[in-house]
């Protein structure tokens, strides 16, 4: 178990997300951190990296989409099957 001191102080898989200041992470400043917005830097860096495979924007990632991202980034699926 992570503790709350390593969390705060950027330990945490190295990623601060902004937990120094409850303030960040508190979106409705209740004094409160629901799990929306304790996930909410995560959910966004998930929907940008979505969207770059994502490149006819019809909310969904093909095939032919998928397998063009991993072209362009390396990995040929043709010889990896």
């Amino acid at each position: 178990m992570v503790s709350v001191r390593v969390a705060l102080e950027g330990g945490y898989h190295g990623y601060d997300m902004g937990m120094s200041d409850m303030s960040k992470v508190d979106s409705d400043n209740n004094n409160e951190i629901t799990f929306e917005e304790f996930s909410a830097p995560q959910v966004d860096r998930l929907r940008s990296a979505f969207n770059m495979l994502d490149t006819d924007n019809d909310g969904v990632i093909s095939k032919a989409e998928y397998d063009e991202f991993l072209k362009v980034h390396g990995y040929d699926r043709g010889t990896e099957g």
